[in-house]
């Protein structure tokens, strides 16, 4: 008697058979028996067409790892080519065939493909958006008999729910944002549909006729110079926890520089959150004063930036380049995180979140994201009248994005076009000349009042950095 262990077979392969290509895999009956069956495909053994094949023998593998019933899988192989099943014996054919998979059995392979091509932070919102919401209401659909109507409803029910969200140790409630809502329809859900239409699951524009209602971003909430400082300083010298280990039943209270400098360049580079705790000592161009945003990291993985023009080099001010030199460890390691937590190991964006909102309260100071360091980083560079291009270059932000969220903040030529208008004719209105310009509101100097040394725009009170490089 043979000793071999018996061979177990899962998933869908995909094989040559006189010179065709098939699907060979094995399916349970309605009896409760199983056997290996192969179902021919009608193409040449080709590359190409095997590279075709691929998606769908994931699909049919999955659901046979799910136990689908072999009228389902038949009707998975033939829906996206617009065959009817092959005959089925006649167990098999007593039962009512389905028209394909349905929207929760092929998310089940799609996320698996996901998972290898995108942001981790990307895929973490595709499961969360999917399960939470997509597939308890749209999951029992079958692909082939999804309409725009299930779309719509679908908006029409997560626009008109409510929500709570933490922030800053509070729980609140309000409404779901239209943002969110598009982040799930046309986001996620779009995603995943757009790879069952490229896999002839879909042959319909199921978003069609979907229109949103008028969304007006949040304003950009920026620190006041006063209130940056203050946040800087309290970083500074706050001390944090650590539990010195086995034997000790008390922490050991010590300050810890990598968090001060974490803020420090969120405050004075224009960077995101996941950006700085991306960064590696082989990104640091001290002798320079930049450094090069390269990759992110978020949910405790390295990834790349957030978009495309999110890689680039960012030019440094002084104050900030003795920040970086006083962390460099003495022997630097290229790949060794700029910035550690207190038990080694990047940051984590989350853990400066909770310090931060930790330092508001301190400090009184109105709550407001982590993010309020790029709005406040960009309104003083805009209120210096920086060069828009420096600006797109330093912070990864195009010049729509910024014009979109920022546009109060730029500033425009003491001339105005009205003004040209009377200068080219100074007999309008009966008046020859104009009138003087009013001081500005608040006592705070036109744009035009600010020094200009060695082609550098210096404002009063401006720290650490004294140009816009």
């Amino acid at each position: 008697m043979s000793r071999k262990r018996r061979q177990t077979y899962s998933g869908c392969s995909i094989e040559p058979h006189r010179g065709e290509l098939r699907l060979r895999f094995r399916v349970v009956l309605s009896d409760g028996t199983s056997r290996r069956v192969a179902r021919r495909t009608g193409l040449p053994d080709t590359e190409a067409n095997r590279s075709s094949l691929r998606s769908l023998a994931k699909l049919i593998g999955a659901a046979v790892d799910n136990g689908r019933s072999f009228d389902e899988i038949d009707a998975i192989i033939a829906a996206p080519r617009g065959r009817r099943p092959p005959e089925m014996s006649a167990p098999a054919a007593m039962e009512t065939p389905t028209t394909g998979p349905t929207v929760r059995e092929y998310y089940e392979a799609w996320i698996r493909e996901q998972a290898a091509v995108v942001r981790p932070h990307q895929l973490r919102d595709y499961r969360e958006q999917m399960r939470s919401h997509i597939l308890e209401a749209l999951g029992k659909i079958p692909l082939s008999e999804l309409r725009p109507a299930h779309v719509r409803g679908l908006q029409a029910e997560l626009l008109s729910q409510t929500i709570q969200v933490h922030r800053g140790g509070e729980l609140l409630t309000k409404k779901r944002s239209v943002k969110s809502v598009k982040n799930i329809i046309s986001g996620s859900l779009r995603a995943m549909l757009g790879q069952a239409k490229a896999d002839e699951l879909i042959t319909r524009d199921v978003f069609a006729g979907l229109k949103w209602p008028a969304w007006d971003p949040p304003e950009p909430d920026p620190l006041t110079p006063d209130e940056r400082a203050r946040v800087l300083e309290w970083f500074r010298g706050r001390r944090y926890g650590l539990h010195p280990g086995k034997g000790s039943m008390s922490n050991r209270w010590i300050q810890h520089a990598p968090y001060f400098g974490f803020v420090h360049l969120l405050f004075w580079s224009g960077m995101r959150p996941s950006e700085v705790a991306g960064l590696q000592w082989g990104d640091i161009d001290i002798a320079n004063r930049r450094l090069h945003v390269r990759r992110s990291f978020h949910l405790h993985s390295y990834g790349a930036p957030k978009t495309r023009q999110a890689r680039r080099t960012v030019e440094l001010f002084p104050e900030t380049v003795r920040i970086l030199r006083d962390l460099q460890p003495l022997h630097v390691e290229p790949t060794a995180p700029v910035f550690v937590q207190l038990a080694g190991g990047p940051i984590e964006p989350r853990i400066i979140s909770r310090y931060w909102y930790d330092a508001l309260r301190a400090l009184g100071i109105r709550l407001r994201g982590l993010y309020s360091t790029k709005d406040t980083f960009v309104t003083t560079a805009l209120g210096l009248g920086c060069k828009i291009p420096w600006l797109e270059a330093q912070t990864g932000v195009n010049y729509q994005t910024l014009r979109k969220h920022y546009g109060k903040w730029v500033s425009r030529d003491d001339e105005s076009e009205l003004d040209r208008f009377e200068r080219e004719d100074p007999s309008l209105f009966g008046r020859s000349k104009l009138a003087p310009k009013k001081a500005a509101v608040g006592g705070q100097s036109d744009v035009s009042d600010w020094n200009h040394e060695g082609g550098k725009v210096v404002a009063p009170g401006l720290e650490p950095g004294t140009s816009c490089m």
